[in-house]
């Protein structure tokens, strides 16, 4: 039998987590999955996966909590990609990150479009792959 310590959190620590800065473990992904998505990201290998996990669950981080966003698609919303968060959830490293930003988001995959923001800085992401497959 497991218990959970379920504590108390201030106003501004549960915004703080929206940012970027969420604390813990995540086991999860937020909001609905694209199968064709996930296939397409597969078609790329495991760490690929992983990426788009991260995507998703951090998309329904930012924009899940957020009123204008209740009930709609946010798949197409732009997100960072911090590497603590990416390494803790799951388990991809940094050089590997780079390595698939920039093989997903070559023209003749098209899967991701990432904005690079400078060295240091984290980038901008967002999932481009349509979410059923067209003829």
């Amino acid at each position: 039998m497991t218990i959970y310590n379920i504590k108390n959190i201030s106003v501004a620590a549960e915004e703080e987590k929206y940012k970027g800065s969420f604390e813990g473990d995540v086991h999860f992904i937020m909001g609905p999955l694209s199968i064709y998505q996930f296939n397409a990201f597969a078609d790329h290998g495991l760490c690929a996966v992983r990426l788009f996990q991260y995507i998703r669950t951090k998309q329904g981080l930012v924009y899940g909590s957020r009123a204008e966003f209740k009930g709609k698609d946010t798949s197409h919303k732009w997100i960072y990609i911090d590497n603590k968060n990416l390494y803790n959830w799951f388990g991809l490293h940094q050089p590997t990150k780079w390595k698939l930003l920039k093989e997903l988001s070559d023209p003749k995959v098209g899967l991701l479009e990432y904005q690079k923001r400078g060295s240091g800085r984290m980038p901008l992401v967002r999932i481009k792959a349509p979410k059923k497959k067209l003829n």
